[in-house]
């Protein structure tokens, strides 16, 4: 899948790779997308609450947890996001809110169909 280069960088796959098996990458993986819905679950909160320093360990987390498998994309806003909350600019955080979901999303969807995820476990 095309989209895969554009979501996830294969390299950093493949280095996770090197040092996981299978069975633990899928699980590493599987835990990212759980943790990452629970970020983007607290970063809603925080900034319902108008908590800027919350919203921005929450998208500090997303940044340093999406990097750390490649999902650069993903990491880039998180960081982008990081600093907009860093400075209480809240309302930026905000309207980019979407995009860090669609990209979340678009993530995901890459992360669901690699072969690690479709192996079955024992």
């Amino acid at each position: 899948m095309s989209t895969d280069v554009d979501y996830i960088d294969s390299s950093m796959l493949d280095n996770l790779s090197q040092f996981l098996n299978a069975e633990k990458l899928q699980s590493l993986l599987q835990r990212y997308l759980e943790d990452s819905t629970r970020l983007l679950e607290q970063l809603a909160q925080s900034l319902a609450d108008g908590n800027a320093e919350e919203s921005r360990r929450h998208v500090h987390s997303l940044k340093s947890t999406s990097a750390n498998i490649g999902a650069k994309p993903l990491a880039k806003i998180a960081a982008e996001l990081e600093e907009c909350a860093r400075l209480e600019q809240l309302d930026e955080v905000k309207i980019r809110q979407d995009e860090l979901q669609q990209v979340f999303q678009a993530t995901a969807a890459c992360i669901d169909v690699l072969e690690v995820m479709q192996q079955q476990t024992g």
